[in-house]
């Protein structure tokens, strides 16, 4: 059964109870404070500080089950888009107590500053919340420059870790101020940071670790540097990298390690490693009093190349453990996957990662639809094999074992990671169904989550000359698409079909107990699972 929820405040009353009785609540049993034992939340950005998206927690959802999956429920709300974004990806909480009860809430941010509690039993709003604004420049009227800079709010928030004595939501808006609110409420006790030096500097993901919140810039969007930026919570002070490199635009945001060292990719840029100027590359930092510190970096031997031709380091690479140390793979545009080691990112002369695959797509050298986007995902199955999973745009460019048809759009690839000569290698092990822009994807007992966003991501229009408007990319958008893959052969086990009516940008499904909750550009919260 499905419903469609009218957006209002949650009140206590006999229709509401009944309401959550039938939506999205979980079967199993659950703790005193309403938290589903053995339950793990989605509390940032592909689920953990390594940004591997894999959701360890007990859920319903297995590979025999996920035929069953289905609309629970979605609720459309106002928020005002900002050229192609709507909404950042959700943020899962369990046992909040709330005035009307402890609830389960998934909290997103749109992109006009607006922050969403949503009670994941039922689709009702539990609290909604405009940041104020706070920079001392004024706010602009309109929606920013084309589909690169937006005024949009572009931060996937992030929230304290569960087991902490006290937690927050943290929310970077687009005036670059640091929001801290209240999980029950939305209020703000404490006031809110400064962290980017301008308004609308285009930030990604948070990443929150030893109460020190991470992020990233791109595109020098408002003038402001791209860099990393580091916030001390306990006294309230920012840290920037330095010198400025090129965008910094992984969608995750920054990785960080078992170690805490905080890896991100840089994108186009003049190259000089001397000068601290990294460019096309992978980079290591360490944080300590109050101080960034370049630890290591990976540059492409072919990183000049690669630079003329537009195709940037761009992704945010996931973090997983192998034989007692940190892994990392990377990848960008080139459609390359990159095995690096976290003792010796490209050893001696920064330019020799532990394996380059093959050219694994993108045979066009096209810029703008092919290649690696945004961020990745790593799972180990049961018999110990280490799995990465990759959207990708285009065709491929190497046989796969299992393939589903071809990807004239691009799709979900999986390598596994193997050995061959006592060295590590990714190899090629299925790829899914043709995909419209696929966004991140979720790895839950062995069912792999992907969105076809159905987003047009074309950039440069041909035909007319300059670039495509956010109007036109909007237009040539088509509905997206929730799949639920088989993680070891990337069969498909269940499609939404034509159940949802808008796409979506740079913002995949989060996954908690049995619920997939996502947001799409017309304002419409979805919540699909098993009930």
């Amino acid at each position: 059964m499905s419903m469609n929820v009218i957006p209002t405040m949650e009140r206590m009353s006999r229709g509401l109870l009944a309401l959550a009785f039938l939506g999205c609540i979980s079967l199993r049993p659950t703790s005193a404070g309403g938290q589903a034992k053995g339950d793990a939340e989605w509390t940032t950005s592909s689920g953990d500080p390594a940004r591997d998206a894999w959701q360890r927690g007990d859920s319903q959802i297995t590979p025999q089950t996920a035929k069953d999956i289905q609309l629970l429920w979605k609720v459309k709300v106002v928020n005002k888009t900002m050229g192609l974004q709507s909404f950042r990806e959700p943020l899962i909480i369990f046992g909040v107590k709330t005035k009307s009860g402890v609830r389960n809430l998934a909290l997103l941010v749109g992109a006009s500053n607006d922050v969403f509690a949503i009670n994941t039993s039922s689709g009702t709003i539990v609290w909604q919340k405009k940041l104020q604004w706070n920079s001392d420049k004024p706010q602009e009227a309109g929606e920013g420059r084309g589909f690169i800079c937006t005024n949009a709010q572009s931060a996937t928030p992030v929230v304290t870790p569960a087991g902490a004595a006290s937690r927050h939501l943290y929310v970077l808006a687009s005036d670059g101020y640091l929001h801290i609110m209240d999980l029950a409420t939305g209020d703000e006790g404490e006031k809110a940071i400064q962290v980017l030096p301008l308004p609308y500097g285009k930030p990604y993901g948070l990443n929150l670790v030893n109460n020190v919140v991470y992020t990233i810039t791109g595109q020098g969007c408002a003038g402001d540097p791209n860099a990393l930026y580091a916030v001390n919570l306990a006294n309230r002070k920012v840290t920037v990298s330095q010198p400025p490199q090129g965008g910094l635009w992984g969608t995750a945001g920054p990785a960080v390690d078992s170690e805490g060292t905080i890896y991100f990719e840089s994108g186009d840029h003049p190259y000089d490693a001397a000068a601290g100027l990294l460019s096309t590359s992978v980079e290591a930092f360490t944080f300590a009093n109050d101080t960034l510190t370049l630890k290591d970096y990976y540059t492409p031997s072919n990183h000049k190349w690669l630079t003329q031709r537009d195709l940037d380091m761009n992704v945010t690479p996931v973090i997983f453990p192998y034989k007692g140390r940190d892994l990392l793979v990377a990848s960008g545009k080139e459609g390359r996957f990159i095995l690096l080691d976290s003792k010796s990112l490209g050893g001696a002369d920064h330019e020799t990662p532990l394996f380059r695959s093959a050219l694994f797509s993108n045979t066009n050298v096209n810029f703008q639809t092919e290649g690696t986007w945004s961020s990745l995902a790593s799972w180990e199955d049961k018999d110990g094999t280490r799995w990465v999973l990759a959207p990708t745009g285009g065709k491929v460019a190497v046989n796969f074992p299992v393939s589903y048809g071809p990807t004239p759009n691009g799709g979900m690839l999986a390598m596994k990671l193997t050995e061959k000569n006592g060295k590590p290698e990714l190899e090629p092990a299925w790829l899914s169904r043709d995909m419209m822009t696929a966004e991140p994807p979720v790895v839950v007992n062995g069912v792999v989550f992907v969105l076809a966003a159905g987003e047009f991501t074309g950039q440069a229009n041909d035909a007319q000359g300059g670039l495509f408007s956010a109007e036109e990319r909007i237009k040539r958008s088509i509905p997206a698409k929730l799949y639920a893959l088989d993680a070891l052969t990337g069969k498909e086990l269940y499609s939404s079909e034509d159940q949802v009516s808008s796409f979506l940008h740079q913002a995949g499904p989060s996954v908690a107990g049995n619920q997939i909750i996502f947001g799409t550009f017309d304002g419409t919260i979805y919540c699909f699972g098993i009930k």
